[in-house]
């Protein structure tokens, strides 16, 4: 009996399931982030050019196409917080939940 090697490079099929891709990370990003829109955004934006990453060169462009209209910016720069501002969450350190504060 002899067994078929299994291609271990990802193949453009069923296999790169775009749209799950993207609701598993959007659910991901949303958990533990609060009403942080500065921590969501961050995550977020993180998920997507993971999915970026890992998505097969010839649906690159099509994948880009979809993320953008998600909302992907592959320029996106953090959240530079001010004075008082939690770096993480961009809230009040005096109303910030995320623990980091004194």
């Amino acid at each position: 009996m002899q067994i078929a090697k299994q291609s271990t490079y990802a193949q453009p099929s069923a296999e790169f399931d775009l749209a799950n891709l993207i609701e598993n990370a959007e659910q991901e990003a949303a958990r533990g982030c609060g009403q942080s829109d500065v921590l969501y955004e961050a995550r977020v934006q993180g998920a997507y050019q993971s999915i970026l990453d890992r998505t097969p060169h010839e649906m690159r462009e099509e994948v880009e196409t979809t993320l953008r209209a998600r909302g992907f910016d592959p320029d996106f720069e953090p959240y530079e917080a001010d004075e008082g501002e939690c770096p993480l969450t961009g809230i009040d350190e005096n109303c910030c939940p995320c623990g980091r504060h004194p």
